[in-house]
Parts: structure tokens; sequence; C-alpha cells
């Protein structure tokens, strides 16, 4: 049975921030001058540098609703408590460091999910000086990308598995939406740069980062095993099917040219 949808759809942004007093107000300024946005809550995921700051400020204007976390609580956390306090039909999903995010990123996020091309659409970043990026060259990377557009009503089932999935998050939503055989649609978002860990802290730490995040990660594929065998077992099998046909293929070919 499939879910309705109204035809005039509000849409609450989402923006997740630790520690990010360098770009978030850039992030806010271009979802300010988004129209399709209506609702924009940040929830500061207990940042201990001007963050909290920024946040009191913007909070003065009414299209703006900040939420305090204290202790930070992770990234699934801070996600399920703003989909919890939103109101718009759709929630767009925003990074909070990213250099030059705007309203034309927005709509290219939104606009496949209006026009019914989708339930989920996430939106990627393209960076050649990226290592990840480099080196993803099944592009598994994308799945990642926090830019992301859905149907909060789609969302709300798992709200209490999302928060304490941390870096988590996107990969358990990645699976509840697969599972359910719901359409994706990805964007390439060309220009758009998104602010890696190795350019704001040293390799060291940027590196423990990384390690941890890969961690929370598999820890989220391990707590919910049914989901992640119903999703990855189909894809086993086609990759199966496809090397049957290609060995079959180069059989043939092969018997071909010995004649």
């Amino acid at each position: 049975m499939k879910t309705y949808r109204p035809a005039q759809p509000t849409c609450t942004a989402i923006v997740c921030a630790y520690n990010e007093e360098k770009y978030l107000s850039g992030v806010l300024a271009g979802l300010l001058n988004t129209p399709a946005v209506q609702e924009i809550i940040v929830v500061d995921d207990g940042s201990r540098d001007r963050t909290t700051e920024i946040l009191h400020q913007y909070g003065q204007d009414g299209k703006i609703h900040p939420v305090f976390l204290s202790p930070n609580r992770g990234k699934g956390y801070a996600m399920a408590e703003g989909a919890a306090a939103a109101h718009g039909d759709i929630l767009l999903f925003v990074d909070a460091d990213l250099e030059n995010w705007d309203d034309g990123y927005a709509m290219q996020v939104l606009s496949p999910l209006l026009g019914g091309q989708a339930d989920m659409v996430i939106g990627y970043p393209q960076r050649e000086d990226d290592p990840w990026d480099a080196a993803d060259v099944f592009h598994y990377q994308r799945w990642l990308s926090g830019e992301r557009a859905v149907w909060r009503v789609d969302l709300l089932p798992i709200l209490s598995k999302l928060r304490p999935s941390r870096f988590g998050v996107e990969t358990l939503i990645n699976m509840h939406y697969r599972t359910r055989h719901q359409p994706i649609r990805f964007v390439q978002l060309d220009g758009l740069k998104h602010v890696i860990k190795f350019e704001k802290s040293s390799f060291a730490e940027a590196w423990n980062e990384y390690v941890k995040e890969v961690g929370q990660i598999l820890r989220t594929y391990a707590r919910h095993p049914r989901m992640t065998a119903m999703t990855y077992i189909p894809d086993f099998i086609d990759m199966r099917d496809a090397l049957r046909s290609l060995y079959g293929l180069m059989r043939r070919s092969t018997s071909l040219l010995n004649l």
C-alpha cells in the first residue's frame, strides 16, 4: 500500500552540528534563502566552540529552531531529535560543514522527491583530492552522504533505532529504504565543497575519527542482522548471476575463436 504524499508538502531542513563554528553560518544563510524550506531545525550536539553562541543569535529568526544536546550524543541521536521536532512533510538533512551550500543545491536534492521520482534522494559532492573518494571505485562513499531528502512519515518508524547508531545512521537509513524496496535517487552536487576531516584537524586525529566511524558503521550492521541480510544477500545473488553470465559469455567467445 502506497504511503500518502501531500500535493503541496512542507519542508523542514535539519542541520546537526558539533563544533562547526567556522561553517555553520554559511549553511544557515543558504537554507534561509531557500523558499522551499519553511522550517530549519539545528541540533547542537554538545559543541564546545562558538556553535552554541551562533545558534542563540540565529534563534531570533522565527524560521530557525535550535535544539541543544549535552553532552555529545552522536550524529544518529541528533538526527532523530531533529526529525522528532520537525513539522514538515519532507525532511532535508544538510551537513554543517559545507563551505558553499545554497538554494540551488537544496533544490537539486529536493526536486526528485517533489517530482515523485524517489522516496529518498541522496546528494553527494565529488572531490578528486579526497583520498576516500579517489579510492572508492565502487562508489560506496555516496551512500554515506549527509545531504539527503526523505518523507518524514517514512523515517518516523525507525527513530528509536537511529538514536544509538552514531555515524552508522546513514547506513541504517539506507538499509531501511532498501529492505522496503523504496526508490532511491542519487544526485551529484557539482562544485559543493564538503570539508573533510583532514582539513579540520591533524592527520592523526582525522585518521582516528575515520577509524571510529568505520567501527560505528560495522556495529550498525551487527545490531541489525535481519536488515543487513535483506539488504546485501540480494546484492550477492545479483553479483553471482552477473559473474556466471560473464563467464558463460567468455566461454562462448573462446569457443567461437577456436572454430
